[in-house]
């Protein structure tokens, strides 16, 4: 493959005074074959504005209803012309090496998607960690643990358009979680550990800002979801309880830090009755003190 063309799908919400450093990372880059594909999610400040300042003709701009994450990323897959598509967050950073180093990867490996390394940076610039180096146990640990960056992820077009993100509201902020799951019971996800994008740490990330009871809704949704799925059950059959137990110790944790104590242990009791061993983990124990 002499020449791979990527489809950059970047979707927004309220992030005029974010995105603009977001955009000239992307423009930044020593790859030069892409587009840039702004998703603006129903914004309600002046994005359209911001977007529109950049003269360069490979920003596409689409501004659509509110519809979450999952629908204004699924909007951008039916526009995009890419071989592989990169969806990358309205607040996040690449760095210049990003999409050559993505090319260089394909053209050796040619994977049905693949994903590279991340750091996490404070809004200041400065690299807080790196992320975790990925192994050929990523399949089995991904089930337990988000570890991927949308950042990071590359999937090639005719994978994605088979496998469009699930676009039902309750699930946001794990819609990328389910697909990963479901993605990677049907291809090998390959890896290349080189960091070529940064994670940005701000008070505004909606993962800080998530209550317990939409925690709840969401996972039992992803659990209802995986279970559903052949591929899915067929990979993780002697695991999954395990990952249901470990939801649920998780919304013991979120109800334990709002005093919520009858439904802590309810949760508790559930776990354990679906999980016996959850019973020795540090979630769920540090739970159960914070609840006595």
């Amino acid at each position: 493959m002499e020449s791979v063309f990527f489809s950059i799908i970047i979707p927004t919400y309220n992030r005029a005074h974010l995105i603009a450093k977001t955009l000239n990372s992307v423009l930044n880059q020593t790859y030069s074959n892409f587009e840039i594909i702004v998703v603006d999610d129903g914004s309600k400040d002046n994005t359209q504005e911001v977007v529109a300042s950049f003269t360069d003709k490979r920003i596409y701009y689409y501004k659509k209803e509110n519809g979450e994450r999952a629908a204004a990323r699924n909007f951008g897959v039916h526009k995009a012309k890419g071989d592989y598509i990169n969806f990358f967050d309205s607040d996040d950073l690449m760095y210049p090496h990003h999409l050559q180093t993505a090319f260089q990867f394909i053209q050796t490996k040619k994977p049905s998607w693949f994903h590279l390394g991340y750091d996490f940076k404070d809004v200041d610039d400065k690299v807080i960690k790196n992320f975790e180096s990925f192994d050929d146990s990523i399949d089995k640990k991904i089930i337990f643990d988000n570890r991927l960056s949308c950042n990071g992820v590359f999937i090639r077009k005719d994978v994605m358009d088979q496998n469009l993100f699930h676009e039902n509201r309750i699930l946001a902020s794990s819609e990328d979680w389910e697909l990963w799951i479901r993605l990677i019971a049907q291809y090998p996800l390959l890896f290349d550990n080189t960091i070529t994008s940064s994670v940005v740490n701000h008070d505004a990330r909606s993962l800080f800002i998530i209550p317990a009871d939409k925690v709840i809704a969401r996972d039992e949704l992803l659990i209802q979801l995986l279970q559903s799925n052949l591929s899915v059950q067929k990979l993780y059959q002697n695991q999954f309880n395990k990952f249901i137990a470990e939801r649920y110790s998780f919304f013991m944790l979120c109800l334990s830090e709002q005093k919520r104590k009858r439904e802590v242990f309810s949760w508790a009791y559930r776990a354990f009755k679906i999980y016996p061993p959850i019973l020795f983990t540090k979630r769920y124990l540090a739970s159960i003190k914070n609840s006595l």
